[in-house]
């Protein structure tokens, strides 16, 4: 929920600066358009039920838009509430971070640090061990 709350708050800065650029006639339509599209990728990277709530609150509450911390909460306590139990698990673990296990690891061919240490360890006590005798 905390990386949906700081996706908010630049989303909604993203807002701001494309209505800022849109004003700006130094700029041309390309630079233009690359503020939007960043804009874009902000918004396509929330769910759908969180962005349906974020236009619906922009829209009736412009006072919230000022700030942009109460803005994203207000988004998140709003779509939380209008969500079902299934819907609200689902909401939590949309960016749900797991840690890859050295087993898992292994399997996809990537190390982690606990891998990468232990491969160096045995490299380790290969050479002294090959080194005694």
């Amino acid at each position: 929920m905390r990386t949906m709350l700081e996706l908010l708050v630049r989303l909604n800065d993203m807002r701001c600066c494309c209505e800022r650029v849109e004003l700006n006639p130094q700029l041309t339509a390309g630079e233009k358009a690359a503020a939007c599209i960043h804009r874009q990728i902000f918004r396509e990277c929330l769910p759908p039920q969180v962005l349906a709530h974020y236009d619906r609150v922009q829209e009736t509450e412009p006072t919230l838009v000022q700030c942009p911390e109460i803005f994203a909460m207000a988004v998140l306590v709003s779509t939380w509430r209008g969500l079902s139990p299934a819907g609200r698990r689902k909401l939590e673990t949309h960016f749900a971070v797991t840690t890859p296990t050295p087993e898992d690891a292994r399997d996809a061919g990537r190390t982690t640090r606990r891998t990468s240490r232990r491969a160096k360890t045995a490299g380790r006590q290969a050479r002294h061990g090959s080194s005694a005798r």
